[in-house]
């Protein structure tokens, strides 16, 4: 039982994607999108050898912001694979995106100096690289306010394992910059990387975070004067939604930073939308006979499924444009939730130097990716393809960006932190196991509604023990059951960043199409199982509420709490071994007293009513009270080991049914003022 809520505990941020979960083609009329215009960047770009070693010195001679008016911009970029013999000389034999072989998962190393590192929602012991893991950052200043956006080729960074980046970065900064700068941290959420989640390597995870923090230093160090512009487009060869209701946002977004004194790129922003797990759940079908050998794997286990790293699509991404344009590319991932990635889309040999456009649905005549049978077959192939057609439309946008205005050097800071209830019971086991990401973060037992900081307590990192998951898998829970973390907002002369703490559904983003309500043929395919038009409800569009024509939006930006599923769209699944003795309930009874949305599922505002009741709303009483309360505290957590309702994949990944909600109002605060 223990190996079975281990599962489903990691479960609940593990695949965030993927997974187990379907995939479907959509409509190109069955997406919304807001068009912004142009504006204009600037930058310096230093980029070290991949092969040297990884020192994490500080410069020699770091760059200050000037007293002059303008931009002034750096950049830089690191490798944070694991290394061996304190180098990554390996990367020589690395296949990368050139010369391209579909079906090669890389150069194999049978040893890492950091031990055995697994792979980020693949499998455990890591052992080829097929393409380098950077991590890469920005830095700009306009002579009074410093900020440096950084972004790595991971699964995921959580605000306490960012904060200590940040406080490594801090530390290699001149003094008179250190604590005024502005700095963030977000990761790609490449699903081929090292395990940044639950199975983290300690050793690998340090040397992942000092090489960051170096690259904050060198871009700070590399500050030179430079002029900044913006464009928008849209961009779908790639991209299909694998959860009803069906809504994409195709956006891509671009930052030109060029110096001001040459005529040179010092980086180029790119902000698109789709999970980087391309060949997720594939095994390249290559000879293992002597690897197997040298690893000691054996029968099931003798496979290179899950145990390769990439970058996915950014990385071929990073490689298409830094040939064209040169300067390093920060590419910063979108709204991903429910479920925005490659699964269903067909992806197909294109030799246009044009982007494709319109949705990923092959036309009449295309023929698959070298090495495919068909346009959905996973290999490198397919992840080339889709970062090269990214990097397609990515320069289509650089020329427009080229002859917009450039943008103002202003630079303005706004962040609004909020709490939210962690209702996911899995979470809190990893928390009390210390299988959460690097470093142990904050948690808080709160009282009241809404939770500030006046009425939420720090639990001091205590731990307490479960009626039901204490006595049969041996953990304890971490006491405290809300979470802090924030939304970030910065306004680069005139266009926005806005970092969004998880995988947000590109709905709350763009908001819903104007006939969602009447046409729910072209959003649902399983209208059955969801709540549809009208009861699909969100509180609004955080698009409309940004002061900015041209926004860039960034999931995982700064912190990951899994995927932001409004609460009448959830569903947790209901257990009879879950119930109390007392009272005698079963799922079904539950359901025939008309408790349960399903036979199998308790609805999100069920679940809300018994945990925040709101004045004068009736709520069950008694035993059927007590077994809807068990439901609801560990329905999320098991439902995804023990069969969650069918179409609800994306709750047993969410830290909690609050998610939605409570963001909205922390914008409607970060945006009022």
């Amino acid at each position: 039982m223990r190996a079975v809520l281990a599962g489903a505990a990691a479960i609940a941020l593990v695949a965030c994607s993927g997974g187990g979960s379907t995939t479907r083609e959509v409509d190109p009329s069955a997406t919304s999108a807001r068009s912004a215009s142009t504006a204009e960047p600037t930058g310096t770009s230093v980029q070290t050898d991949p092969t040297t070693d990884p020192t994490t010195e500080p410069p020699t001679e770091p760059g200050a912001s000037p007293a002059v008016a303008g931009f002034m911009a750096g950049a830089a970029s690191r490798s944070v694979l694991p290394t061996v013999d304190g180098e990554r000389a390996y990367l020589a034999e690395a296949p990368g995106w050139e010369e391209l072989d579909a079906d090669d998962p890389g150069v194999f190393v049978p040893q890492w100096d950091q031990g055995r590192v697994d792979v980020g929602n693949g499998s455990e012991d890591g052992s080829w690289v097929h393409d380098d893991l950077r991590t890469s950052a920005l830095a700009l200043s306009n002579g009074s306010e410093l900020l440096v956006m950084a972004s790595v080729d991971v699964y995921m960074i959580f605000a306490s394992d960012a904060a200590e980046i940040e406080r490594r970065a801090r530390e290699l900064l001149p003094p008179e910059l250190a604590d005024g700068a502005r700095i963030i941290i977000s990761a790609t959420h490449n699903h081929h990387g090292p395990d940044s989640a639950f199975s983290v390597n300690d050793d690998w995870y340090a040397l992942m975070a000092d090489e960051t923090a170096a690259a904050i230093a060198e871009a700070v160090a590399a500050l030179e004067p430079a002029q900044l512009s913006a464009a928008t487009g849209e961009h779908y060869f790639g991209m299909t939604d694998g959860r009803d209701p069906l809504v994409i946002d195709p956006r891509v977004n671009v930052l030109r930073v060029q110096s001001a004194a040459a005529d040179r790129a010092i980086a180029t922003v790119v902000q698109w939308t789709s999970h980087p797990e391309t060949t997720l759940n594939w095994a390249p079908p290559v000879d293992l006979t002597e690897v197997c050998a040298t690893k000691g794997w054996t029968d099931d286990d003798c496979s290179a499924e899950g145990r390769y790293f990439t970058a996915d699509y950014p990385g071929a991404l990073r490689t298409r444009l830094q040939s064209q344009v040169g300067g390093e590319v920060i590419y910063l991932n979108g709204a991903v939730g429910s479920q925005i990635g490659p699964g269903g889309a067909d992806v197909w040999a294109t030799e246009d130097d044009a982007a494709f456009d319109g949705p990923s649905v092959a036309p009449a005549g295309a023929a698959p990716v070298s090495g495919a049978a068909d346009f959905r077959d996973r290999n490198f192939a397919r992840t080339e393809a889709i970062g090269t057609e990214l990097a397609k439309r990515v320069a289509e946008l650089l020329e427009t960006a080229a002859d917009a205005p450039a943008l103002e050097s202003t630079i303005a800071w706004d962040e609004q932190p909020f709490y939210t209830r962690l209702t996911n019971i899995g979470f809190r086991v990893l928390l009390a196991d210390g299988d959460l990401g690097w470093q142990v973060p904050p948690a808080y037992t709160c009282t009241g509604r809404p939770f500030t900081d006046a009425n939420c307590v720090d639990d001091g990192g205590a731990f307490v023990d479960d009626p039901l998951l204490t006595p049969l898998i041996e953990s304890q829970i971490r006491a405290g059951d809300v979470l802090e973390t924030r939304l970030v907002f910065v306004n680069v002369g005139g266009v926005g960043f806005l970092f969004m703490p998880g995988e947000l559904p590109p709905e709350l983003v763009i908001g819903l199409p104007d006939d969602f309500a009447t046409n729910t043929a072209a959003y649902y395919e399983e209208p059955e199982l969801h709540a549809v038009g009208d009861a699909y409800v969100i509180p609004g569009a955080l698009l409309d509420l940004v002061p900015t024509e041209l926004t860039f939006t960034i999931g995982l930006g700064g912190d990951e709490l899994g995927y932001w599923v409004p609460v009448e769209e959830v569903r947790l699944k209901c257990l009879d071994l879950v119930m109390p003795a007392v009272g005698g309930y079963t799922c079904q009874r539950l359901f025939d007293e008309g408790h349960l949305i399903t036979p199998d599922a308790v609805s999100g505002p069920v679940c809300r009513g018994l945990s925040d009741p709101s004045p004068g709303e009736a709520m069950p009483e008694g035993a059927a009270r007590d077994a809807l309360m068990a439901v609801c505290r560990y329905g999320q957590a098991l439902g995804r080991e023990l069969g969650e309702p069918d179409g609800h994949y994306e709750e047993t990944n969410s830290a909690g049914w609050d998610l939605v909600d409570d963001t909205w109002a922390a914008a409607e605060e970060l945006f009022s003022r």
